[in-house]
């Protein structure tokens, strides 16, 4: 039972274990059918997948979660079966099924199934706390290593991570497995049930020095490496700065598996072309900023700042002084503006997103919206 006596317990509850739109182990196991679904589909097609898959399956006949939360068995996946749906998979698609099949199989029986594949081979065996109940494997830098898995990883990181920015992935020292330890625990602490719910999502963690001009790099995760957060060290010194940035990553990842659970728009792949939402916090526009943003990086924006507005009221009010000598002091924030913090911009990408949203939204993706916006009204009222 928590310990807070506040009126942040019933938001946070809510954000954390709604049974339809965010609680955590009914939307990562509607995830993994997902991709077990995806595999039936392409072995129906191919006796050589057949085959292969029948070679990963479980005791007790089932694909091992181990391997429907492998990043690297999700993208492959996901490729196919769009080309599937356009109806182009052709013998390449098909090379690619087989290969990462074959991959998966070398692993399996290298490793065993107690982590995904891709991360037996690129962690070392390291892992890293991300939530009481959830261990997520914590990358190396990959050097001299003649795993497959293990390239092809890193491969991906170059090619869709850095996409051509200078950086690294970094072999992971005792002081940054430490701190991220403590990152991930000053979450917890602040927000169990949420800590929970987005870690949930983790799979896998890395430790980035990522070189951009102008701007310091905190964290990401791109599509392409899904349920895997790259954090730079610079953002896990100070564990609330880290806790904040954990909680946001994992949302990203949070909302990619409700995605795959459920249909949030009509034709996600229209969405480019669709409606767009202006941005007032962004004055001008540019390529790699623009301060006009379709439906689905609105949303993706919308889901985070509605949790902020939750965390930034929580340290406001549940620092006892247990977790203030555990994890020190927060930094000071910036004095609040409009549209500087979570509240302000939840509640205008939300409404825009609803009221733009006719026709690009299912039932089911209104309905989330309308619900995360009554949340972000309720935690603005407490």
């Amino acid at each position: 039972m928590s310990t807070f006596n506040d009126d942040l317990i019933a938001v946070e509850h809510s954000l954390a274990s709604h049974p339809e739109f965010s609680d955590a182990a009914t939307i990562t196991l509607k995830a993994n059918e997902f991709y077990r679904f995806a595999l039936d589909l392409l072995r129906e097609r191919s006796a050589e997948v057949d085959k292969l898959a029948a070679g990963i399956r479980d005791q007790d006949g089932e694909i091992p979660t181990a391997v429907t939360e492998d990043p690297l068995v999700r993208v492959t996946l996901d490729e196919a079966v769009s080309r599937l749906e356009r109806g182009d998979i052709d013998d390449g698609a098909w090379s690619e099924v087989v290969t990462m099949l074959q991959l998966v199989t070398r692993a399996l029986d290298a490793h065993g199934a107690t982590a995904p594949p891709t991360g037996a081979e690129i962690s070392g065996g390291r892992a890293v706390t991300v939530a009481p109940d959830r261990r997520a494997w914590l990358c190396g830098s990959g050097q001299g290593t003649t795993a497959p898995l293990a390239r092809t990883f890193l491969n991906a990181f170059d090619r869709d991570f850095l996409r051509g920015v200078p950086g690294d992935l970094l072999e992971p020292t005792p002081q940054d497995v430490r701190q991220l330890d403590e990152g991930f625990a000053a979450l917890d602490a602040l927000l169990p049930e949420m800590s929970a719910s987005v870690g949930a999502h983790y799979v896998g963690v890395g430790v980035v020095d990522v070189r951009t001009e102008g701007e310091t790099y905190l964290a990401g995760n791109v599509g392409r490496i899904p349920a895997v957060v790259f954090f730079s060290r610079n953002r896990m010194e100070k564990p609330w700065r880290f806790a904040e940035t954990a909680l946001h990553e994992g949302l990203h990842l949070k909302l990619f598996d409700i995605q795959r659970s459920a249909s949030i728009f009509t034709a996600p792949e229209l969405l480019a072309e669709g409606p767009k939402v202006k941005v007032p916090w962004l004055k001008w526009a540019s390529m790699v900023a623009p301060n006009e943003w379709p439906l689905d990086r609105a949303l993706g924006a919308f889901h985070v700042y509605a949790h902020m507005a939750l965390f930034e009221r929580a340290l406001r009010t549940r620092l006892t002084p247990e977790i203030v000598e555990r994890f020190g002091e927060p930094e000071a924030l910036d004095k609040p503006s409009l549209y500087r913090f979570g509240p302000e911009r939840a509640q205008y990408l939300g409404e825009e997103i609803l009221a733009r949203g006719e026709g690009a939204l299912t039932d089911h993706g209104r309905a989330f919206v309308a619900w995360l916006l009554d949340t972000v009204k309720e935690t603005a009222g407490v």
